[in-house]
């Protein structure tokens, strides 16, 4: 599979208020990742890389309360793949 297509993770806010990242994924597993999420009534979000002269991230889809519009975008963090 060709890396350059992994830009999306998925961030979900855990029971003690920290954030889990799991990714990189394509869009499609992402948003596969996300609907499980918000099915199951979490709080989470898809965010994609977004390549430029600085990597960032940018929120693209949040379920949930997350305290702020949540549609900043943030520097590159790292990730954690899914177990």
């Amino acid at each position: 599979m060709n890396g350059s297509r992994l830009r999306y993770r998925v961030e979900v806010l855990g029971d003690r208020g920290g954030i889990e990242r799991y990714g990189p994924f394509n869009a499609q597993k992402a948003r596969e990742f996300f609907e499980v999420e918000e099915s199951l009534g979490g709080t989470a979000r898809i965010a994609r890389l977004e390549e430029g002269i600085r990597e960032t991230w940018k929120v693209i889809a949040e379920c949930g309360d997350w305290g702020g519009d949540g549609r900043e975008s943030y520097g590159v963090q790292s990730t954690k793949a899914p177990q």
